[in-house]
């Protein structure tokens, strides 16, 4: 290559080395001022986030709120109408003292006054402001009623449907309202639908009628006469309860609920269907489950699990303190407790032998069943009844995944629901007595999945078992010790009962008559007759309810 050649190559080299460092001048500039702006977003996006995380720490330290209460309203439907009236109800609003609006209901909802006869709906709930609230504001779109087999339009009244109300709302409180429809008065002149309802507030009743529901995702209890199947009160308790327990004292009556979110067990007085105090739970997290024993005639315990602290607490309910503290095992997440040692009066399933030895036990102690789910075991705690203080711990082994608990005293078992298994663990109570751990344990094979709770039924001869998938009760067998290897051969099942939507939790009566089911997936309680065995109504309640609780007297 000749001199002047490379010299041409060099000088195109350099040129083209002077332009791009010409080019990455201006990419560093513009780069530069990518950097400043970024930085800049950057410093605003660390502002916003740091002032919405001041609001949200700020609306978490003050929910439910200083000033906040709440309401619910319900629907009564006629006891007896001889109308057949069909309305689209798009809202229900409730008018302050002020003038101003408030949205309580703003899903619609086709209404007939056929279908709701003897019937209770939730129209809706709200957190609202102290204060008084004067009247109702319901939103028709469109009404209409049949006769003689045909449908007729109604017309609307221009000026609304209002009801007038006089409520107040106080704070951390709530406050239920039940509108009671005369269907057969709502026509006017044949052709105008202008609704009538009665107003009713809640009044307090104490009552052995009264059943207990947590409703999680409302913060609150409802109160249901379960001679009438309607709510008759909304009690608003801490946030996400769970766990619900009564006192087995008639003198001093109260009902116990286990807030999970707010770390608290609320005391209600039942006799003004109110939140006496808030117990703080300080030596756990997240309590799940709650049970409350009698050990002795001027004395009761209660026992909570803390599902994210695997411990559970003591309270003594009338210090309101928690006495000790009980390390258990991983997910303690329902709890259950010897009955009274008369309830074995009277039993066909265990010998004279055997019911002196459970007597002779509960002269000194007694026992507290905690189910594990994460560990998969059962803590027995041993209760020194003189002392009220923990003898010991017991934990047996069930292996699959335990989730609820019965206890069944006039055979001297306890039963175990294990929710991603098909077998149904027994414990021996006289085995566990006498020390002999290993041998306590057996299984009711073939249940079938998703259990999530159980009850014993000895006086029928019967368990009944609560399926969260499909939702059902299954009614199984218990066989005894004679049919010995059949027992874990034999399917025990003798029939089945659907219910609602992904079912929490159930309960039977005092009186051995009905069972009560919480369906947390479609916001009821149904209600199920042992002896028909069927679904005979279904009770409205709150979000997401989750536990269920009633007087044992």
């Amino acid at each position: 290559m000749s001199n002047d050649k490379r010299f041409y190559k060099k000088s195109q080299n350099l040129a083209i080395s002077f332009r791009l460092l010409a080019g990455g001048s201006k990419v560093f500039a513009l780069c530069s001022k990518l950097f400043a702006l970024s930085s800049m977003l950057y410093a605003l996006c660390f502002l916003l986030v740091f002032w919405i995380g001041c609001a949200s720490v700020q609306e978490y330290i003050e929910s439910p709120g200083t000033s906040n209460g709440q309401v619910t309203i319900f629907l009564n439907g006629p006891d007896k109408t001889s109308q057949d009236i069909t309305f689209n109800l798009t809202a229900v609003n409730i008018m302050s003292e002020d003038g101003t609006y408030r949205e309580i209901m703003g899903t619609p909802l086709n209404i007939n006054s056929i279908a709701m006869t003897g019937r209770q709906m939730l129209l809706g709930e709200r957190t609202l402001p102290e204060g008084r609230y004067k009247k109702l504001q319901l939103i028709v779109k469109q009404a209409s009623i049949k006769r003689k087999g045909k449908m007729a339009s109604l017309a609307l009244p221009p000026e609304g449907i209002k009801v007038v109300i006089d409520i107040t709302v106080n704070k951390n409180q709530n406050t239920s309202l039940f509108l009671n429809w005369n269907a057969d008065a709502s026509v006017v002149d044949g052709y105008m639908f202008s609704p009538v309802f009665s107003v009713k507030g809640q009044v307090p009743e104490l009552s052995t009628l009264l059943i207990y529901v947590t409703n999680e995702g409302s913060n609150n209890v409802s109160v249901i006469n379960r001679q009438s199947g309607e709510v008759v009160a909304t009690v608003m308790v801490g946030r996400k309860p769970r766990g619900i327990a009564t006192s087995l004292s008639k003198e001093r009556p109260r009902v116990y609920v286990a807030n999970s979110g707010s770390n608290s067990v609320s005391v209600i007085d039942p006799t003004v269907n109110k939140v006496e105090l808030e117990i703080p739970i300080r030596f756990g997290r997240e309590p799940e489950g709650i049970a409350v024993v009698r050990i002795s005639p001027e004395k009761e315990l209660i026992f909570v699990t803390n599902y994210g602290s695997n411990t559970v607490s003591v309270i003594d309910p009338l210090t309101q303190q928690e006495i000790e503290r009980i390390g258990v095992g991983s997910g303690p997440i329902a709890v259950a407790v010897d009955p009274l040692i008369e309830s074995t009066s009277g039993t066909r399933f265990l010998s004279f032998t055997d019911i002196n030895l459970l007597k002779s036990y509960r002269e000194r102690f007694l026992n507290v069943y905690v189910v594990n789910k994460n560990s998969k075991n059962i803590s027995v705690l041993m209760m020194d009844i003189l002392r009220g203080r923990l003898e010991d711990v017991i934990n047996v082994n069930v292996e699959w995944n335990p989730i609820a608990l019965a206890v069944d005293y006039q055979r001297a078992k306890v039963y175990v629901a294990n929710y991603n298994f098909d077998n149904l663990s027994v414990i021996d109570i006289l085995q566990i007595i006498k020390g002999n751990k290993t041998g306590a344990l057996s299984a009711i094979i073939n249940v079938g999945t998703s259990v999530i709770g159980v009850i014993a039924d000895p006086d029928l001869d019967r368990i009944y078992l609560l399926k969260e998938f499909p939702g059902e009760i299954m009614i199984i067998r218990p066989f005894s010790e004679d049919f010995g290897t059949l027992r874990e051969t034999m399917v025990p099942v003798m029939g089945t009962i659907t219910v609602g939507n992904s079912p929490r939790s159930f309960i039977s009566d005092p009186e051995g008559r009905k069972l009560y089911v919480v369906n947390r997936g479609s916001d009821t309680v149904s209600v199920v007759d042992k002896t028909t065995k069927r679904e005979e109504r279904v009770i409205p309640v709150g979000k997401k309810p989750y536990g269920i609780a009633m007087f044992p007297y």
